[in-house]
């Protein structure tokens, strides 16, 4: 449904409908009846990482603006040894060739066969996704970042330390008092997300304190890249650049990819845990045989060691098997590493924030919806409603703009 609405909005800018869109100039008529030659722009879709896969026929875990392989996605890439961007001529002439030959060499790219309108139009595609503050950073890195620190807490025993400290922040620069420890904040939104990065490095390091000398290490590499994120994203948010600014976002990326894998073995992806999991079954399996086989044997005293031994050996398998298949490959943290080449082409990030569009949600669908009966047909409700709070509003502008004149 989405591509054909794109497919009805978008037809007058495709290579089909204007031969001379090659020169990404077009023949409109113009509302005196002539013809003239213009150039349309499109300039940026904003949304987020699943939307940015939808729009562009992409797989999951798939960078939009290069071709980087999976594997890749979790290595830092400095500006100098970038992957190649998207041939979008390619993938329009493959996805109208022959399916057989064509097929393959798609799915070889990540690249979703089926028409995509984005494709048809004299644009370089991936250029039109943005970064995105709200979706890449606020509840994407940082929250990453919060549950590795989580679980990095919880592995080294300085999870009360951390809760303790956490509720301890005063109110001070408009931040407000901490009445929840982290454990008992059930979601986080992107305002949270925000109040909580002017914080956690300090509650980080006050927490990491005193440790043994063979814990100093592992915490003074959590600390060292925690700072440099939150400091990336801290860069992000400047409404203006220069290139020490940009400059001081690549160094800070850098030092996030030097130190991460002090939280690898919180970062199992999904075919992780379900390996840990089915090695987990098969050991539960092997310990039952155990116990049925030495019930007699044993007395209970020897019963419950060899069951505590059993369970700290499983758990030990399973951090092992954990720790060898965990990886950073996801898109989101590899998407920061186009973020200076983006600012240096297109301007601050905070004019491409989604923020504006979430919190149009609750006026645009939210207030629609509880006018509506809550039907089947609750569509057509949402959007008359939607059509006439919208007529009231011209309606009020066009009042006050008579008002002015008079």
């Amino acid at each position: 449904m989405l591509n054909e609405v794109l497919r009805r909005v978008l037809h007058p800018l495709t290579f089909e409908q204007n031969p001379s869109s090659e020169g990404r100039y077009y023949k409109v008529v113009c509302p005196d009846g002539n013809f003239r030659r213009c150039k349309p722009v499109l300039a940026a879709w904003i949304a987020d990482c699943p939307a940015y896969s939808i729009l562009h026929h992409l797989e999951k875990q798939v960078c939009f603006w290069y071709e980087c392989p999976n594997n890749k996605l979790g290595d830092y890439v400095p500006l100098d040894e970038q992957h190649p961007r998207w041939d979008d001529k390619l993938y329009r002439t493959l996805s109208d060739a022959n399916p057989k030959t064509a097929d393959a060499e798609l799915s070889s790219g990540h690249v979703d066969r089926g028409f995509n309108m984005f494709w048809h139009i004299p644009w370089i595609v991936s250029n039109l996704s943005k970064p995105d503050l709200l979706h890449t950073m606020q509840i994407g890195m940082l929250h990453h970042l919060q549950k590795w620190i989580f679980h990095f807490m919880k592995t080294h025993e300085q999870l009360d330390k951390y809760n303790a400290i956490w509720l301890s922040m005063s109110a001070y620069h408009n931040l407000t008092p901490k009445n929840k420890s982290y454990e008992e904040v059930s979601q986080w939104n992107g305002k949270g997300m925000k109040d909580m990065s002017r914080y956690l490095l300090g509650v980080v390091t006050q927490s990491l304190r005193g440790g043994s000398p063979a814990q100093c290490p592992i915490f003074n590499h959590a600390i060292e890249c925690t700072g440099p994120l939150l400091e990336f994203y801290m860069y992000a948010r400047y409404k203006s650049h220069n290139d020490a600014t940009l400059s001081c976002m690549e160094d800070a990326l850098h030092y996030v990819h030097t130190f991460k894998d002090v939280f690898l073995l919180r970062r199992p992806g999904k075919e992780a845990k379900a390996k840990a999991n089915a090695l987990r079954t098969e050991l539960v399996k092997q310990w039952k045989v155990d116990e049925e086989t030495n019930a007699d044997s044993w007395m209970r005293f020897m019963k419950r060691c060899e069951m505590n031994a059993w369970q700290d050996y499983i758990n030990h398998e399973i951090d092992i098997s954990k720790e060898l298949d965990a990886n950073f490959n996801f898109p989101k943290i590899h998407m920061m590493s186009h973020w200076t080449e983006q600012i240096r082409q297109y301007g601050a990030l905070q004019q491409y924030s989604a923020k504006r569009h979430e919190q149009a949600h609750k006026t645009n669908l939210n207030d629609s919806w509880n006018a509506s009966n809550h039907n089947l047909n609750y569509l057509p409700q949402v959007i008359t409603v939607q059509c006439c709070i919208l007529c009231f509003e011209i309606r009020e502008l066009n009042l006050q703009t008579l008002a002015q004149r008079w």
